[in-house]
């Protein structure tokens, strides 16, 4: 089978128009072990989650059209949460992360939809992932996209792209043994470089989290070509400030595929630590491009907060900043793009 990059498809960057916006409302799975395995994903409330995850969906619909991926079980609950504008299609999954098991949309120089199904494995380490590794597919059906099958496991939140050849991605999820224990760094690189047609990877360190071993979409993100919105971190006790910083060196001298030397803007973390036990920071990076509008986290933590909300719209001046709370996302292990995967607009 040909590669995407052999048929001329790639992978837009966020900020690039959408069709819509797919999700996966949260499922209490009985038989899934993560909420107990990793301490802040046992705080999960399952009722505030319902409801955190039916304001991001409403909030995106006010920019585009929503499709909430929904387990037959939960059908009820969902349309009495989720405005009627909002598509709900019932599939049978395992948990609710949408940018990590679901499809990655491509374009190609015909503006014609294509879609990546990648292995999706539970991030090495929860289970069960079966029905969810089946979702991408699903979407890239329903989507009536070009479909390509990849057999390595990657999850949506693990990588950015700003759409003209640069990828951003950490060692910590990517060289992880528990995701491709078979694949060398230069095999993964050569893998990414044929299925999203990008030409130059920028390789941070470690991420902030450890359910999913470092997703980058909690650190960093292009927000436009040359430019990154990356976290920052101004306490030197804090228990993540050398790691934090380590990423910002590595940033501040980089250059992406056309040899620009990245523009980097800092946005401080929020040292509110939301459960006493899990000392990983909350990142407001974690944030939803929509048509003209940004879906952003917060965290009952004002003076940030309101810092964190006047620098994503210095870089988005032309788009309408909604902030919801992202507490209760965050006991679930992530937040607004985690829960989000856009589908770019195709003829």
């Amino acid at each position: 089978m040909n590669t995407p990059k052999e048929k001329n498809f790639y992978m837009p960057p966020e900020w690039y128009q959408h069709e819509c916006c797919w999700m996966q409302w949260p499922y209490n799975n009985p038989n899934h072990d993560g909420y107990g395995a990793v301490p802040s994903w046992s705080h999960f409330d399952f009722d505030k989650g319902r409801l955190a995850w039916s304001n991001v969906a409403n909030s995106i619909s006010k920019f585009e059209k929503v499709k909430m991926i929904v387990h037959p079980d939960e059908i009820s609950k969902a349309k009495e949460l989720l405005n009627s504008e909002i598509e709900i299609i019932q599939l049978k999954i395992d948990d609710c992360w949408a940018r990590d098991s679901g499809a990655i949309f491509l374009l190609n120089n015909k503006n014609q939809l294509g879609g990546i199904d990648w292995e999706f494995n539970g991030w090495g380490k929860f289970k069960p992932f079966d029905s969810d590794n089946k979702v991408a597919k699903f979407m890239i059906e329903n989507s009536k996209a070009t479909y390509f099958k990849n057999n390595m496991i990657l999850e949506g939140g693990s990588i950015h792209v700003d759409g003209e050849g640069t990828l951003l991605t950490t060692e910590q999820c990517l060289l992880n043994k528990n995701r491709n224990p078979g694949f060398s760094k230069e095999k993964i690189e050569k893998n990414l470089k044929e299925f999203l047609n990008i030409n130059k990877i920028i390789w941070l360190k470690n991420g902030t989290d450890e359910g999913t071993d470092g997703h980058v979409d909690n650190i960093a993100c292009f927000v436009k070509p040359g430019t990154i919105l990356a976290l920052s971190c101004k306490d030197k006790d804090d228990p993540f400030f050398e790691r934090i910083n380590e990423n910002l060196e590595i940033l501040k001298t980089s250059t992406d595929n056309k040899n620009r030397r990245l523009k980097v803007i800092e946005l401080e973390m929020s040292y509110k630590r939301l459960i006493p036990e899990d000392d990983e920071p909350s990142s407001y990076i974690n944030f939803y491009i929509a048509n003209k509008g940004i879906v952003m986290p917060s965290f009952e933590d004002e003076k940030a907060d309101y810092r964190a909300k006047n620098i994503v719209q210095s870089v988005f001046p032309d788009r309408k900043i909604i902030a919801i709370n992202g507490i209760d996302i965050s006991m679930g292990g992530g937040n607004v793009h985690c829960i989000t995967q856009q589908q770019p607009k195709s003829l």
